[in-house]
């Protein structure tokens, strides 16, 4: 069975159909059953599209909800599953994910039954809760397959597209107990409180979280992490499971793809990530003289803190920065449409790192401060005022017609260089200007559809853009700074070969 990676596959009719208006507003879907019934452990097709019945998940068998067009992937246990499916159903998802070809930060949440979250419980018809989100929003199609002429997209119904569940998902405050190990080969390794919510990109980190309605256990996947450290962290996290009855939610975070709610963990701190490195015993190297860190304020005045490549161009005017120098010295440099709450969070990495800033605003820097960065270079200077940003936040969109029609989908979270996919076109609306960025393996009706789309999506806004807003096309490998600075710790190399 062939499955598109990032685009669910769609059936649509005739423009004036019921049942195609019915369909175009599905959260598209797929459910599996992992059973051992007839003797061997099969994985075997339950339903073809969602929205499905509560009564297809047996407490006797677990079920996989695949959701890839999401990034996300659901195992579902029954409460009378045997270990061995329960077992399969983990090891299944894994290597569906890879005969999927889905993206390797592809999330998998693991949910008892009677443990199940509001954003599973909305792939059923008949299974609501009455304050739930009202989902992921719409999958939009404008031509219907080799029966048809093509069905213009109807670009206007975008702007109704709610933000996706996956972006809210916040179960409560994030004042319950915290507990983090870091993944090692001989088990989980207790981290000292005074430095949780700071990760390295060459670990794997274990956090669980308890909290009256239950436990959720994050398992933290540096981007630098090697194969055999992510394979004990899968194999840890399950193991942690089953001395909890195998009641608590499990949820995969890969570097830079962090939930709002992981965030919310660390109370006053923010997230950092180091770039590289590891804080194993005996694994630590000297940290180079010099480094960056941006500071991003995220949701719900939650900030994150990331180390990004010493140089000019990481620069962005929504951000602050803060630059360390040899010695203990830096710069804490403010971009013109920054906030406090991101200032905040550069005295507090400065503290962490021990290092006494100068505060300089954007357009006042001393030569030092370029010289460190080798030289002055154009950055992301599209400076977002906080209110606008707030009124406006930016929005990313894929498209595709590798099913045979133009699926225009919105993208969940805060965005990183992973989310853009080689063989798709996508649509990054910033509210100033609306970006075409074309991937190196895009059809060339992915690319004519998509410009007209943007220009459409700008003309029908109802929220009284410009519509003279422009449209930016950008292409894979030469995307200026006005594109990757809206994206977290851009990698200029990673399209170099």
């Amino acid at each position: 069975m062939k499955v598109l990676g990032r685009k669910p596959e769609l059936q649509e009719g005739d423009d004036n159909d019921d049942e195609s208006a019915d369909i175009t507003n599905r959260r598209i879907a797929k459910l599996y059953m992992v059973s051992d019934a007839s003797g061997s452990m099969k994985v075997s097709v339950v339903a073809e599209e969602n929205p499905f019945l509560r009564a297809m998940l047996l407490s006797e068998e677990c079920f996989i909800l695949d959701h890839g067009a999401a990034r996300k992937i659901f195992v579902w246990k029954g409460k009378n599953a045997n270990p061995s499916e329960r077992k399969a159903a983990m090891k299944s998802a894994e290597e569906f994910i890879q005969q999927m070809s889905y993206p390797a930060n592809t999330q998998i949440e693991v949910l008892p039954e009677g443990g199940e979250t509001p954003i599973f419980k909305q792939f059923f018809r008949d299974w609501k809760d009455k304050d739930q989100s009202d989902g992921f929003g719409k999958v939009y199609v404008t031509e219907r397959v080799a029966r048809i002429e093509q069905i213009e997209f109807d670009a206007t119904k975008l702007h109704e597209c709610p933000r996706m569940a996956a972006q809210h998902n916040m179960v409560d405050d994030g004042s319950g107990k915290v507990e983090i190990w870091r993944v090692e080969s001989n088990g989980r390794i207790p981290i000292e409180p005074e430095s949780y919510g700071q990760f390295y990109g060459g670990d794997c980190y274990i956090i669980l979280y308890t909290y009256p309605k239950g436990q959720i256990i994050y398992t933290w996947q540096g981007a630098h992490a090697t194969k055999d450290e992510l394979t004990t962290s899968a194999f840890l996290t399950v193991q942690l499971d089953r001395s909890l009855q195998g009641h608590a939610v499990q949820i995969r975070v890969s570097q830079g793809k962090e939930p709002p709610h992981l965030l919310s963990l660390f109370k006053d701190k923010p997230l950092i990530v180091y770039k590289d490195g590891t804080s194993k015993k005996g694994g630590q190297v000297a940290a180079p003289p010099t480094r960056l860190f941006q500071i991003r304020r995220n949701l719900a005045s939650i900030t994150r803190i990331v180390e990004v490549d010493v140089d000019a161009t990481s620069l962005n005017s929504n951000d602050v920065f803060v630059l360390k120098l040899p010695r203990n010295s830096g710069y804490t440099w403010v971009g013109k449409g920054a906030s406090r709450d991101e200032e905040k969070g550069a005295q507090y990495v400065a503290g962490v790192l021990k290092c006494q800033t100068l505060r300089i605003e954007e357009g006042q820097e001393p030569e030092e401060f370029w010289s460190a960065l080798g030289g002055k270079k154009k950055y992301q200077t599209s400076a977002q005022l906080l209110t606008e940003s707030e009124d406006h936040p930016p929005r990313l969109y894929g498209c595709s017609n590798k099913t045979g029609r133009f699926i225009i989908e919105e993208v969940p979270g805060e965005f990183t260089q992973d989310d853009l996919a080689e063989d798709d076109v996508m649509l990054l609306d910033t509210w100033d200007q609306v970006f075409v960025w074309i991937g190196n393996d895009a059809n060339e009706m992915e690319r004519t559809e998509s410009v007209k789309s943007a220009k459409r999506y700008i003309e029908t806004d109802p929220s009284g853009r410009d519509k003279g807003t422009p449209v930016v096309i950008v292409k894979q490998g030469y995307e200026p700074p006005t594109f990757t600075g809206w994206f977290l710790a851009w990698d200029y190399n990673k399209w170099q070969n």
